[in-house]
């Protein structure tokens, strides 16, 4: 008897529906997860490369090998296609389920979910599908979420991550070119293949370049295809702004990393926007022939659809890219490389209130931000107001007292913003820590960041050494993970994220938790800046230590009910700080530390007794709600 469920999906046809179709495995893999699935994926042998850093995907077959599915025995398949050698094969294979086109009585025939989709196909009956095709309103992902009985799809993106090899190619490109990626640097992908009359002529797009480089002045790298070297040699002829040829002949491996140089990715409705897209890049799709409706940015650019009549007629001789509207895409770049950023401080009779927000106010930043403080306290609401009335950028949020996330989401559902900082009202920053962090959301891939949470106390007592023994050990394991490119799980004193990409905050386990989760499952990067200093009082009675590391314990409990815990493991941990037991004993430096680490780590298997014997035998879990530890204030 297997412990596994078996799902295959095919998809083998045009390479940026190979793309834009790469969520289903993770919706999949949530869907299923109490049948812990293996998801199998058909492609063709190009595709074989955009699903090599995948970790929703349990095997990746290419077309030619097909074969080799024929010996296992699948829960579901999946068949996306429409071509009639692989909707034969995919009905042949030994399966209990199966979703999307089949073979039946000689023809090809959709099962009843993909009815819709069949109908506005090439598939579907003439002309009656091209009329349901411009009639359509929903998403490529939303209509590929109804065939496999996908709810909340919304939360599902497209997922493409680079490897060290595609890190590599992207650190020697920016050195070669003298680059960096503090500067604004615009892709223009405005070709296409000749299936459509895609492409925005030769002459327009090096207008375009030009103008944007009168507004914006900045440097551009030129991408195309394999049959477009004349082309985009005549654009450079033609452009007066300094562009960068990224080369017409760039496999699977260094196209994408390419386009991960640019911070915004200018492109017509083809391959290159489904990366650009699944790379988290902000991009400008130019929508002619094709249906724009079926294209989804998830909230990451702009559509500039023709001003044409002819919009979604899949015609050969089609002339509507001619009428794109450049001043519409100058506005939509402007507009995209506006963003938004607010710090919020979130405080509960914050005695030190003052220090946190007079800390936010002396920062030195290039960047514009305002100041929210939540608080559901009469003392600490009275602080703030007080400095409300001498500066007008700060806002008092009344919290109603229910909890911290509750507070925050409510103030989420109250505020439009693009970068959302979060920090406590018992710390206080650095002056520079804004701005470091803020620096690293430059990078369109960052969807999150930590700060270094830094003691006030020094070494010279105990609870001041184990402060710095934690935190030191924390930034190594930080520092480490950034190096890797790996999973970095933020500190809840300091630290920010893509504000449009979370929805909600659960109210059974911590925000800083959750939040760096999702994002990394989604395909952003964690950073963390290691200059963003928080400086942090910590507990000075063993009470107020063991209360507060229980409840640290206890606010990672029901992680696994939001986020994939088996493919991105929990990071706090008893196996995974267990592991770290051999540095304990290399921190001190004399014997009076020494004795504080063993009591230490003594301690620190008591919290982790405690937190199980509480969580599995007792159901005392977290919850949200305000707390006071009274000695760290």
């Amino acid at each position: 008897m297997s412990f596994f469920m078996n799902i295959l999906v095919i998809k083998t046809g045009a390479l940026g529906d190979v793309i834009r179709t790469s969520f289903v495995a993770q919706a999949l893999k949530e869907k299923y997860r109490k049948k812990n699935p293996k998801i199998f994926w058909l492609t063709s042998k190009k595709a074989i490369n955009l699903f090599k850093n995948n970790p929703y995907v349990y095997s990746i077959i290419e077309k030619e090998e097909k074969d080799k599915f024929k010996k296992i025995k699948f829960d579901i398949v999946i068949n996306l296609e429409e071509d009639l050698e692989i909707v034969k094969f995919a009905s042949s294979l030994n399966y209990k389920k199966i979703i999307g086109f089949v073979y039946n009585n000689g023809k090809i025939i959709p099962t009843p979910t993909a009815k819709e989709w069949y109908d506005m196909s090439l598939l579907g009956k003439k002309p009656e599908n091209d009329l349901l095709k411009k009639k359509n309103k929903k998403t490529h992902r939303q209509i590929i979420s109804e065939i496999i009985g996908i709810k909340n799809y919304e939360k599902y993106e497209p997922f493409l991550r680079l490897n060290l090899k595609q890190r590599k190619i992207v650190k020697d490109f920016l050195r070669i070119h003298n680059l960096s990626k503090k500067e604004l640097i615009i892709g223009i992908n405005t070709g296409s293949a000749d299936r459509w009359p895609k492409s925005l002529s030769i002459k327009k797009t090096a207008e375009l370049i030009n103008k944007l480089y009168r507004k914006f002045n900045s440097k551009f790298i030129l991408f195309g295809g394999p049959d477009e070297s004349n082309r985009n040699l005549e654009i450079l002829k033609l452009t007066k702004a300094p562009v960068i040829s990224a080369g017409c002949g760039n496999n699977l491996i260094e196209f994408p990393a390419l386009i991960s140089t640019c911070n915004l990715f200018i492109c017509t409705d083809s391959l290159g926007l489904h990366i650009s897209l699944a790379l988290k890049r902000k991009t400008i799709a130019l929508i002619g022939p094709t249906s724009p409706s079926e294209i989804d940015l998830y909230e990451l650019g702009y559509k500039i659809i023709s001003k044409s009549k002819c919009i979604c007629c899949y015609k050969k001789n089609c002339k509507s890219m001619e009428k794109i509207d450049l001043n519409e895409i100058l506005n939509s770049v402007k507009k995209l490389l506006y963003e938004k950023v607010t710090i919020l401080i979130t405080a509960y009779k914050e005695p030190n209130i003052s220090k946190a927000i007079e800390s936010v106010l002396r920062q030195k930043t290039n960047f514009p931000y305002e100041l929210i403080v939540s608080a559901p306290d009469d003392e600490t609401q009275e602080i703030v107001k007080s400095y409300i009335r001498k500066n007008k950028k700060i806002k008092l949020f009344k919290d109603p007292g229910k909890g911290k996330s509750f507070a925050l989401n409510m103030v989420f559902s109250k505020i439009k913003t693009d970068i959302l900082i979060l920090t406590d009202g018992d710390v206080y920053l650095e002056e520079n820590a804004v701005e470091e962090i803020l620096n690293e959301f430059l990078d369109p891939e960052v969807g999150c960041v930590s700060g270094r949470p830094f003691p006030q106390e020094d070494k010279k007592n105990k609870f001041g050494y184990w402060a710095h023994f934690l935190f030191e050990s924390a930034h190594k394991v930080r520092k480490k993970s950034l190096e890797s490119n790996s999973f970095i799980e933020c500190t809840g004193y300091l630290f920010a994220f893509r504000k449009n990409r979370i929805k909600e905050i659960p109210l059974d386990v911590a925000e800083d938790t959750v939040i760096p989760y999702i994002l990394w499952q989604k395909g952003y990067k964690i950073s963390y800046s290691e200059r963003a200093l928080v400086y942090i009082k910590n507990a000075d009675n063993l009470r107020d230590w063991v209360k507060q590391k229980i409840r640290t314990h206890k606010s990672h409990g029901k992680l696994d009910i939001y986020v994939d815990t088996q493919t991105t493991p929990k990071v706090k941990s008893f196996k995974t700080e267990f592991k770290g037991i051999f540095w304990l004993f290399k921190f001190p430096l004399n014997l009076n530390e020494f004795l504080w680490s063993a009591e230490l780590g003594i301690l620190r298997f008591y919290t982790w007794f405690k937190y199980f014997l509480d969580t599995k035998i007792f159901e005392k879990n977290y919850t949200d709600a305000w707390e006071r530890i009274q000695s760290t204030k």
